[in-house]
């Protein structure tokens, strides 16, 4: 079984990156199952999903302290969540802080932040998702940037087998040409930075998942 967090603040597309990697894994005979866990969806409000993936799910949420995945939109909803975690937990978290509407509301600073969630959790990937997606003329894109770095620790771990499975969903939105280079520049990222010692650790929930 795989229990995957996605968190972010409304506006930033979490719904499709769930649909899409959920949409993903069903075309791959994998039984999914999404739920939706947010207080305020409005734009900037907090939100979270859960994406379940395996024949064993028998409810929406996954039990504290079991998520494998975590992706997260921005690093103060990345760093709210992480008693979820645990020694084995996997956070891609996009490079971006949004404050709060609230007044009085105390930001910590980035490195802050950072520090926090690089203790906290081993295999933290900091990604410039939304810098990415602005570079590629896109000012709405990061999501699709996150699932192509997902899209390769899910495939280098056995749990989706072709990155093309994913991709065909992604190009499902529309806007083909610029999310296609969304998503290979998230992909290649993802090349670049991920350790082996990550996979592996992915790669321990194959056989639970069929």
């Amino acid at each position: 079984m795989l229990n995957v967090l996605i968190s972010g603040v409304g506006g930033q597309g979490l719904l499709t990156l769930s649909r899409v990697l959920g949409q993903a894994a069903l075309n791959e005979g994998l039984k999914v199952v999404i739920s939706e866990t947010h207080g305020m969806s409005q734009r900037g409000g907090s939100v979270t999903v859960f994406l379940r993936v395996g024949d064993s799910v028998m409810a929406p949420l996954p039990p504290e302290d079991d998520i494998h995945l975590h992706i997260s939109m921005e690093l103060l909803e990345a760093a709210r969540y992480t008693y979820l975690h645990n020694a084995s937990t996997v956070l891609v978290a996009n490079d971006k802080i949004i404050r709060p509407s609230i007044p009085g509301v105390r930001v910590p600073p980035r490195d802050e932040l950072i520090n926090a969630l690089t203790k906290h959790t081993p295999h933290f990937y900091l990604i410039n998702a939304s810098d990415i997606s602005l570079r590629l003329g896109s000012t709405i894109g990061a999501n699709v940037v996150m699932i192509g770095f997902v899209t390769y620790l899910l495939e280098k771990a056995s749990i989706i087998t072709s990155k093309n499975t994913v991709l065909n969903e992604v190009l499902k939105l529309g806007a083909k040409e610029i999310n296609t280079k969304l998503f290979e520049a998230g992909y290649q990222e993802a090349t670049t930075k991920v350790s082996e010692k990550t996979i592996e650790t992915l790669k321990k929930l194959k056989q639970p998942i069929k």
